[in-house]
């Protein structure tokens, strides 16, 4: 690919084997995973200011925060932005390569979102940006699944008993939980939940949210 390097190998760190242990409480709700963008000439990363203004001279053209910039392959991308009054973005990116036709970057995204109304409904047809963040919550009894309407309503039997799901309310451990909904006006979530611990006042939960972000 022309002025650009076909492989670079980066190293995104996003605590896959560490997920931070979160009880559910009413705090902001915070998704944080691997993201690939591909941007077109005159194409702006999903929610902010950047834009792609295609190949000069000397590299790729990006304007950031107003301001035009040169980015050769390997440089980093960062910026947040602020779509919505309760949800803020961040984008941690390296250009990888680039030509005449677009810009290619690679790295992670967070999104946190305040006052979250979770509500099961179907995914949209089509996303602005979408990526996946590891999640583990330990709920406690009668508490709901953050970023979803499933409550834990208690330990029966060795089982863990669930509300606001359809259909059988029972989990033991290892089972799946799934859950489908939109969470903030601009933002749905595919959530696949697997129970890992369950007590009598708690149930342990690990799995991946897939954030959806619409309407940017």
């Amino acid at each position: 690919m022309k002025h650009g390097i076909r492989w670079l190998v980066l190293v995104v760190s996003i605590g896959l084997a560490a997920c931070t242990l979160k009880s559910e409480g009413a705090g902001p709700l915070t998704y944080e995973g691997p993201y690939r963008v591909d941007l077109g000439v005159g194409q702006a990363l999903p929610g902010t200011d950047v834009r792609y203004l295609g190949v000069g001279p000397q590299g790729a053209r990006v304007r950031i925060g107003g301001q035009e910039v040169v980015r050769l392959a390997g440089d980093s991308i960062e910026t947040e932005a602020h779509p919505h009054p309760t949800l803020s973005l961040r984008y941690t990116l390296r250009v990888y390569a680039y030509d005449e036709q677009a810009l290619h970057a690679i790295g992670t995204i967070r999104a946190e979102l305040r006052e979250a109304q979770p509500r099961a409904a179907p995914l949209p047809s089509k996303a602005a940006a979408r990526f996946t963040a590891p999640v583990t919550y330990r709920v406690p009894k009668g508490g709901v699944i953050p970023g979803t309407t499933v409550v834990f309503v208690g330990k029966e039997e060795g089982r863990a008993r669930l509300g606001g799901l359809p259909g059988y309310p029972y989990r033991n451990v290892g089972d799946s939980i799934l859950w489908t909904g939109q969470i903030h006006p601009l933002v749905y979530l595919n959530a696949t939940f697997r129970v890992l611990l369950i007590e009598d006042a708690w149930l342990t939960v690990v799995g991946t949210a897939e954030v959806w972000l619409s309407g940017l």
